[in-house]
């Protein structure tokens, strides 16, 4: 493969990841919003997801108020 080859297929590559993380990310948000709907502790949010406190408490923040 010639070195353009191999520069075009590593750019693929980091696309594809930037695109698939972007979506785990979104996912997460969506599951972790719902389970604070659902009054479930951030301890226990913790635990499930893997997130830290701040990142939760973040998470709530950045959702636009639900009229």
């Amino acid at each position: 493969m010639t070195q353009l080859g191999r520069l075009y297929e590593k750019e693929k590559i980091e696309y594809g990841n930037q695109k698939a993380e972007a979506a785990t990310k979104k996912v997460t948000k969506e599951f972790v919003l719902k389970m604070l709907e659902e009054q479930y502790d951030i301890v226990s949010i913790m635990k499930i997801t893997g997130l830290t406190e701040d990142e939760i408490t973040g998470l709530q923040q950045e959702e636009p108020a639900t009229v």
